[in-house]
């Protein structure tokens, strides 16, 4: 069954993404921080996909506490790409710096619409990947505290049963759509992502495989 989504997966992510329909669903509303100044950056992400105890799953991180806009959040792996370097590179390259993955071992199966995030003025490529086997997980303490391992079809269900939070970020006060996972809450850039994976997964066109 694995191998049958797997495939539908990687047709599906060559034709038409849900894009900004599914982002809407998980964005902050509110007073919301402003817009960094600069040229934006480019980054990648990455959805890894793997079995786990029997179950398909996925891996989250949460950051260690720092100074940046994102720090102590729960996210993809991944992060900034590097001069003349493509985003899908990007993302395996930071997943491996971050959770010690090996890129040889990934399968690619294709790219989510990418999303800006002007908190941290970053263009956000999420690509989503498949091993057959379980990573041996190796998490680079400087940037990660801890991962969060989460089923599939556990995530499927987050888009009916979002919930919605009110929080400070940077002095201002933003009400959050997230997912509670793990007893974590997940929200802003990351449930955006999430939203246009699980509208992809729950398509009619790979019902019956998760």
């Amino acid at each position: 069954m694995t191998g049958n989504l797997i495939n539908k997966l990687g047709n599906r992510l060559r034709n038409k993404l849900p894009g900004g329909k599914a982002h809407v669903i998980m964005a902050p509303a509110g007073n919301l921080p402003p817009k960094l100044a600069g040229v934006p950056g480019r980054a990648g992400v990455l959805i890894l996909l793997f079995p786990h105890k029997g179950e398909f799953s996925t891996v989250l991180i949460k950051r260690t506490e720092s100074p940046g806009p994102h720090g102590g959040q729960i996210s993809l792996p991944g992060g900034k790409s590097e001069n003349g370097e493509s985003l899908i590179t990007t993302a395996l390259r930071e997943a491996g710096e971050e959770i010690g993955i090996d890129a040889d071992n990934i399968r690619v199966l294709g790219s989510l619409t990418p999303l800006y995030i002007p908190v941290s003025n970053i263009e956000v490529q999420p690509v989503i990947g498949f091993t057959e086997k379980e990573p041996d997980f190796n998490i680079n303490s400087g940037e990660v505290e801890y991962l969060i391992i989460v089923p599939v079809k556990q995530l499927l269900k987050g888009n009916k049963e979002r919930i919605i939070k009110t929080l400070q970020v940077r002095g201002q006060i933003v009400r959050a759509p997230g997912y509670l996972l793990r007893n974590e809450y997940i929200w802003g850039a990351t449930a955006m992502i999430l939203s246009e994976f699980i509208e992809i997964m729950t398509d009619p066109e790979m019902s019956g495989h998760c």
